[in-house]
């Protein structure tokens, strides 16, 4: 064989990985493609049993048109983040200890001052003004309200942001059915470029859409829990 022979050969072989990778990434196959198909598919009739198993995310085929021929033409470098379950659940019970030492201390201020904080409560609900020997104890207890709604709410904020990480992480893995709090993680996400016809009203357009795939990976000191990629956003 020649020189040159042998160099166009060398040539080839080298590139018959990258052109495998292009023309798949062209054909739209592989597991995004699949995944991101399967959606739109379910979207488009409105199937929510098929759309509950995969997605966060709801795409609205009457207000944003049915999406049909969905292509992969890229996908992302892969971005995680760490689990936060286990952190957000001790804040939720930091914060409701904080709230119930909080509240014997109320209550145990109000029994010592019941009678002066009904007056104060007497006078306020008939717009009238507070007698000079309760001054202190309205003071007190306009701060005491005050630090109740400060409570309640550190307490719900805990509560809304443990509840959207436990739904962010959970569907991913939730065949496993673990409970997330005992577990450290990740969760891992990426973006698919997608092109696709979308009709809406009878007109049909070639569009370029954004998919973000997302999945949890669980680790408590033994084998990993690698949950599966589910669609967490289109836009």
């Amino acid at each position: 064989m020649s020189r040159s022979r042998k160099t166009t050969s060398v040539i080839a072989l080298l590139a018959a990985p990258v052109m495998a990778l292009f023309v798949s990434a062209c054909s739209g196959t592989g597991p995004e493609q699949t995944l991101i198909r399967t959606y739109f598919n379910a979207s488009n009739v409105g199937d929510r049993g098929s759309l509950t198993n995969i997605t966060m995310f709801a795409w609205n085929a009457r207000e944003k048109g049915t999406v049909t021929g969905p292509s992969v033409q890229s996908v992302s470098e892969e971005r995680r983040r760490p689990l936060r379950v286990k952190e957000l659940t001790q804040a939720v019970a930091d914060a409701q200890a904080a709230e119930a030492t909080f509240t014997q201390e109320k209550i145990a201020y109000q029994d010592e001052n019941f009678e002066a904080i009904n007056r104060v409560l007497e006078a306020e609900r008939d717009s009238g003004s507070v007698a000079a020997r309760d001054s202190d104890v309205q003071q007190a207890w306009t701060d005491w309200r005050a630090r109740t709604m400060e409570h309640s709410k550190a307490v719900s904020d805990a509560q809304q942001a443990l509840s959207a990480e436990r739904n962010a992480a959970f569907l991913s893995v939730a065949n496993e059915s673990p409970d997330l709090a005992q577990f450290d993680g990740e969760i891992v996400s990426k973006d698919v470029a997608v092109t696709a016809t979308v009709t809406l009203d009878g007109n049909a357009s070639e569009q370029l859409l954004t998919v973000t795939l997302q999945r949890t990976i669980l680790e408590n000191g033994e084998a990993p829990i690698e949950g599966r990629w589910v669609i967490a956003n289109v836009s």
